[in-house]
């Protein structure tokens, strides 16, 4: 399994969601962005007015399109390029709603999309004033000087989701949503369901093992992760914590004891910054006094050890890297 999705962003004419006049896309494979592609297009016939206020958004003119194909025209190259992708976008209910509405406007046939909002996503990963496209791929240590763009903003969306992934340690999407506890969206020619987050439930890590042993050097401690481990997802280090009878948590706040640093894409920190924001966080409580061991895999790892007789695996475990790293402790 691998990081592979495509990214997308539509601007529309006016008010209705059926009438894109541009569309960007980003494919990304194995967490690298690797191919992008953006082209304008004329509305569906009978939805192609111009508002002036989506001109002063987008800066696309009627003039700017009068030679690009209608979407009935361009749609069949955008479908290809997206294959059988899952679709990732920053608030996808607006970017599905144009393929909704645009498709029956042009007599097409809804398509059979799974996709994934990275709005959605990042209101559960960082905590900002505002979770608009510029502010969210800022903390995620990019810049976004052309917004609405749809290229730009669909390679924006891509950064964003590789960076939600690199942070809790998830390779591949369905590990990032299951880690959060959200639910895919799905379209397909009868129906749609939005990605939004699991009926009835909320993201919270596991329940301590009742029956852990008190004399495991973990017992008892609050344990945060960042960075992306190497030998396990995070949820599955969060089950490896609590069965040893140590409470993991989330983020970084009073009651931490211990920061496990994974490695962590330099390119992802925030702009001018050499530490993630949940390291930045640590420092400051040790600076008020609080006592935060920061330890790396290797030493989490030794620390599990007493784990290693228990007989527990959680399925997510990569055991050929686990090997890898027993054999050094």
């Amino acid at each position: 399994m691998s990081l592979d999705f495509v990214s997308i962003d539509f601007e529309t004419a006016n008010s209705f969601r059926g009438s894109p006049c541009a569309v960007g896309m980003a494919r990304v494979r194995d967490g690298i962005v690797v191919e992008t592609a953006s082209t304008l297009m004329q509305p569906p016939d009978g939805y192609g007015y111009f508002d002036p206020w989506n001109i002063r958004i987008h800066g696309i003119t009627p003039d700017q399109v009068k030679d690009a194909p209608v979407f009935a025209s361009a749609w069949p190259s955008v479908l290809e390029f997206i294959g059988g992708d899952t679709v990732v976008a920053h608030n996808a209910s607006f970017d599905l709603g144009v393929i909704r509405e645009a498709c029956t406007a042009s007599d097409l046939p809804w398509p059979n999309m799974r996709y994934a909002c990275t709005l959605v996503l990042a209101r559960k990963t960082y905590d900002l004033l505002s979770y608009s496209l510029p502010f969210v791929v800022e903390a995620a240590g990019r810049s976004l000087d052309d917004h609405h763009d749809a290229g730009a903003d669909a390679l924006a969306a891509a950064h964003i989701m590789l960076d939600m992934a690199a942070r809790c340690g998830a390779r591949t999407i369905d590990e990032l949503l299951a880690t959060h506890g959200v639910l895919f969206g799905l379209l397909d020619p009868a129906m749609w369901s939005g990605c939004k987050k699991t009926p009835g439930t909320h993201l919270h890590t596991p329940e301590v093992n009742p029956d852990a042993d008190p004399e495991h050097p973990l017992y008892g401690q609050v344990v945060v992760f960042t960075g992306a481990l190497q030998t396990m997802t995070r949820p599955a280090a969060w089950e490896r914590v609590a069965f040893v009878g140590g409470k993991p948590a989330a983020s970084p706040n009073k009651h931490t004891m211990i920061l496990v640093e994974g490695m962590q894409d330099p390119t992802r920190l925030r702009p001018g910054m050499a530490l993630s924001t949940k390291a930045e966080k640590v420092q400051t409580l040790r600076a008020k006094g609080q006592s935060i061991e920061i330890m790396g895999e290797p030493e989490f790892l030794a620390l599990l050890a007493d784990d290693r007789a228990s007989g527990f695996r959680p399925a997510v475990v990569d055991e050929a890297r686990y090997r890898s790293w027993s054999s050094v402790l």
